[in-house]
């Protein structure tokens, strides 16, 4: 019997090594990040040229450049903290929280955008109102210490080494196969854990569930429309939670659990 399964192996080693070499090298050009074309050196060259124009203090024209790259689909840190930086130097508190929020769910360790955002946030008398990103759930402490990016790179790490040790498993012997079994086992939870949360963080990210005050005197309704009645004024820069919509009208929850409804003109989702 033991003759037999090791001939089987004998047979299926080389086939089996063949196919694992292609999965893993299919598999990593598949999820891992694009590598540098045509199309990144446009970007790059576009974020040169609107910080550029951020230190020759022409904060209008760098907006309008780190909104060009934004709206190529470019999803980046850095990218949004220097529109933060932007709508500051405007003026605009609500739309630099909303930037500074969004750079710091991509980035969640950086201390510049931390402080920046409690800066803004200062500038607009309040605080962080609404609880930082992911705060309260399972997935919340990971999602605040590691961005999703650096997720789906531990992900494509332990991929690529769950595939060394499965060769390990099928062609080494004793010790040096129990090692690579576990190996194999550990490697696999990783993967699925650091892919999963990854999925997650940039679903959450794309998710529309809080938003932010743009204008100066936003009114707060009891009703989706100008016939109900004012409950008060919210200022810019004020984070809110969203609850529903009714055609131009969005529900909202304050810092306070106050409920009411505001234009959707009047906020900046995140």
């Amino acid at each position: 019997m033991m003759a037999r399964i090791e001939m089987i192996r004998r047979v299926l080693g080389p086939a089996s090594l063949v196919v694992i070499g292609i999965t893993a090298i299919v598999g990593i050009v598949c999820v891992a990040p694009a590598g540098a074309g045509p199309e990144t050196d446009n970007l790059n060259a576009l974020f040169e040229k609107a910080c550029d124009l951020y230190e020759k203090g022409d904060f209008d024209s760098a907006r309008v450049e780190f909104e060009a790259i934004e709206s190529q689909g470019l999803r980046n840190a850095s990218v949004y903290y220097n529109l933060g930086n932007c709508y500051y130097r405007e003026g605009e508190i609500g739309r630099a929280v909303a930037d500074y929020r969004r750079a710091l769910m991509l980035a969640p360790r950086d201390g510049d955008i931390k402080a920046n955002l409690a800066l803004v946030r200062a500038s607009a008398g309040s605080g962080d109102t609404t609880g930082t990103y992911g705060r309260g759930s399972v997935t919340g402490l990971p999602l605040r210490l590691v961005s999703p990016r650096q997720l789906q790179s531990t992900s494509y790490g332990a991929y690529y080494l769950a595939s060394v040790f499965s060769l390990g498993v099928l062609f080494l012997r004793g010790r040096a196969r129990r090692i690579s079994a576990y190996g194999l086992v550990a490697c696999v939870l990783v993967f699925a854990l650091a892919f999963g949360l990854s999925r997650y963080g940039i679903a959450k990210f794309r998710s529309v569930s809080e938003a932010v005050i743009i204008t100066d005197q936003a009114e707060l309704k009891s009703g989706p429309g100008n016939a109900f009645q004012e409950i008060s004024t919210l200022a810019d820069g004020l984070e809110l939670r969203l609850r529903a919509r009714s055609g131009m009208w969005v529900e909202v929850q304050l810092p306070t659990g106050e409920v009411g409804w505001v234009r959707e003109k009047d906020l900046e989702t995140i």
